[in-house]
């Protein structure tokens, strides 16, 4: 089904920051089109007995569980820019002492300076008002060593895609390893793939992702 111009501006406002019933809808949708990529990423991180880990824009946090499974004794951490995917979060994730969300601007990672062991986003830099700075914040609240992976969709893609035109910012893998760098995140590795997706307007689709995971210097 085709989608109307005023029915994409209303799905990219709600892949930037979901809201409300719809926003739910959004998100649950979310879950089977950002899947392959979330658990790729996660994969890139190589998560180690212990360690802590912050994402970037979790949604409704089903695949928290999947994460609690690598490894054992693991902390996470998940901050959204999302009042209803962090309450919906919460509740689906309510039974993991280990697991906590929490609200917050898009401008500022509320942390400490290196507190955490691994960190990654999927489909979340296309929003960032600020990248520049807001790698800067990542690389403050990494450990030294410590990982982070960023998982997206690249311009070539994004660009075939009607509602991307709608207040997304479209990354090549040498502009999101620009910005890494700057941060003092050192890319060590950035793999371009493909999928087959149904798309957030309900088309089936093969789609090129990228997975990016840069390191922290000592």
């Amino acid at each position: 089904m085709k989608l109307s111009e005023t029915e994409l501006q209303e799905l990219a406002r709600q892949l930037r920051c979901p809201d409300g019933n719809n926003g739910l809808k959004v998100a649950e949708m979310m879950n089977f089109t950002n899947s392959n990529i979330i658990h790729k990423a996660i994969d890139s991180l190589s998560l180690n007995n212990n360690d802590t880990i912050l994402e970037i824009g979790p949604g409704n946090g089903i695949h928290v569980k999947d994460i609690l499974n690598v490894a054992s004794n693991l902390d996470y951490y998940g901050i959204d820019i999302s009042e209803t995917m962090i309450t919906e979060a919460s509740k689906l994730n309510a039974d993991f002492e280990n697991v906590s969300f929490s609200l917050t601007d898009g401008d500022h990672i509320p942390f400490s300076e290196s507190q955490f062991d691994k960190i990654f986003t999927c489909n979340t830099i296309y929003f960032w008002k600020n990248p520049q700075q807001y790698a800067n914040e990542i690389a403050r609240v990494l450990k030294p060593n410590g990982l982070v992976t960023i998982g997206f969709i690249p311009e070539s893609t994004m660009r075939k895609i009607p509602f991307a035109k709608y207040g997304f910012t479209l990354y090549t893998i040498e502009t999101v390893t620009d910005i890494m760098e700057s941060a003092g995140l050192n890319v060590i590795y950035a793999n371009t793939d493909t999928e087959m997706v149904m798309s957030n307007s309900g088309e089936q689709i093969e789609r090129e992702y990228v997975i990016l995971t840069a390191k922290k210097s000592v």
